[in-house]
């Protein structure tokens, strides 16, 4: 009878070990996890008529909005990414055309919204749109607005990031306008020497000659409003005929000349 050879137990054991460790590893190599619902509770659904689909579990928080693409990161199950094309704000300005005027506008366009959403338009100063459902304020001087869009279905809302619009004054002083007939006839219409943007030089000048070169008057810090030419106890003195002026901008520039025909009938 042959004797059996004594087996190390020790040896044995790192034998199973190894090969329990190998087996395992192969099996790791070759598995895809994919995302899964783990219990009986969860579910892989869409959310309403938003086109959102989720995927969730008993105890596994999860995020939602009507915004743009994100993937969902909070608690042991991880989804796929979830994918929507939410609404998207878009913004377009325009800067005011010289120095002192009103005229900057900002316009919003709101895109990918559904028919169902309503739109809030929240902008600062307030005073641009009390009501909050403006989506272009107008008239507007050189400075720096705020506006904050709400998209609201009824369930839930997004509020889309805060745009800080500044309406530039890039172009500097504007440059005079002046109009040449008068009829001064007492009924608001082109009844005073008209100089547009004159109220841009405060410091000017404003000298009217008649036509045999003698000056009839001088109005410093011409305005257009309480200071003009011809006053109104004056404007019945003159006569229909061409008058002249000097307008001296009192900024350092060259002077301005030109004439004016006064109409009455």
């Amino acid at each position: 009878m042959i004797p059996l050879k004594k087996i190390n137990p020790l040896n044995l054991s790192i034998k199973i070990a190894l090969l329990f460790l190998c087996i395992s590893f192969t099996k790791m190599i070759g598995q895809t996890i994919t995302p899964q619902v783990i219990n009986s509770a969860g579910s892989h659904r869409q959310l309403g008529s938003t086109g959102i689909s989720i995927t969730d579990n008993v105890g596994e928080p999860f995020t939602q909005t009507i915004g743009a693409n994100f993937l969902i990161t909070q608690g042991f199950l991880q989804p796929d990414i979830v994918s929507i094309v939410g609404p998207t704000l878009s913004v377009i300005k325009s800067d005011v055309t010289c120095t002192g005027k009103n005229n900057g506008f900002i316009s919003a366009a709101i895109s990918n919204v559904l028919p169902t959403y309503t739109i809030t338009y929240n902008w600062l100063p307030i005073s641009l749109c009390p009501a909050s459902d403006c989506s272009m304020v107008d008239s507007l001087m050189a400075g720096t607005y705020t506006l904050q869009v709400i998209v609201d279905t009824g369930t839930k809302t997004d509020t889309l990031p805060v745009q800080i619009i500044t309406i530039n004054d890039i172009n500097g002083p504007c440059k005079i306008n002046i109009f040449n007939a008068l009829t001064p006839n007492g009924d608001g219409t082109n009844d005073v020497f008209t100089i547009e943007n004159i109220n841009e030089f405060p410091k000017n000048t404003v000298t009217i000659y008649n036509r045999w070169g003698q000056q009839i008057a001088e109005i410093k810090n011409y305005d257009n409003v309480t200071k003009y030419w011809p006053a109104r106890e004056d404007a019945a003195k003159l006569v229909s005929t061409t008058y002249f002026y000097i307008i001296n901008l009192g900024d350092g520039s060259n002077l301005i000349k030109g004439w004016v025909e006064i109409l009455k009938d």
